[in-house]
């Protein structure tokens, strides 16, 4: 094989050896959960397990950044932020009985997700970065419509799978995807096209109030 052809696979391989240590845990996460699916007959951390999926797969097929955040705290976010919550477990005892709910809560933040990640294409990443400037589906809504996905599923998760594990996890994560809100507006406020797109949506993840 020539240098040049080694060369040209290197990101290849390095993207896919980085990529089988998310493989591992989403295979943890989403086992243990459909093993209590199976003795509880409860389809228990169903969004959450979609929803991490579509950040999986998202990220295999995501594109090379044309700027990326050097800051460690986006990178501390990043990693955090989107895998943190795969480190949770099911402990099903719903909140007040209504697990029903929080199904729906987590079905409705794989829905956001999922219709977030189809509107990034290979534009998704995780730590801040420039890989183009998306404006159509929900982010004619809000900017950050990935992270509703995250909060909605999470919070679904928490309050069907309650422990203290699950509950220092979700504040943690659900922190650190503040963190990387901030990280990434400060890293696409140096192109126009997001100064413009900002000015178009002024809101970062609920409509008309934050």
């Amino acid at each position: 094989m020539s240098v040049v052809a080694f060369a040209a696979r290197r990101p290849r391989i390095s993207r896919v050896a980085a990529s089988l240590p998310l493989a591992l845990l989403w295979f943890a996460f989403a086992a243990a959960n459909l093993e209590t699916w199976r003795t509880t007959h409860r389809p228990v951390g169903l969004g959450a397990t979609l929803t991490e999926l579509c950040v999986a797969v998202l990220f295999l097929l995501r594109r090379p950044a044309l700027t990326t955040s050097r800051s460690p705290l986006a990178w501390a976010a990043a990693a955090i932020g989107t895998f943190g919550m795969l480190g949770a477990r099911p402990a099903y005892a719903p909140v007040l009985g209504l697990g029903w709910l929080y199904v729906v809560l987590q079905i409705a933040g794989a829905v956001v997700a999922v219709a977030s990640v189809i509107a990034l294409g290979r534009s998704f990443g995780l730590v801040a970065a420039n890989r183009g400037i998306c404006t159509r589906g929900p982010y004619r809504v809000v900017r950050h419509p990935l992270y509703v996905g995250y909060f909605l599923s999470g919070t679904g998760y928490v309050l069907e799978n309650p422990s203290l594990r699950n509950l220092w996890l979700y504040v943690v994560v659900m922190g650190f995807q503040a963190v990387r809100i901030v990280q990434e507006e400060r890293c696409l406020d140096a192109d126009p096209a997001y100064r413009s797109y900002r000015r178009r949506v002024p809101r970062r993840v609920v409509p008309f109030l934050l």
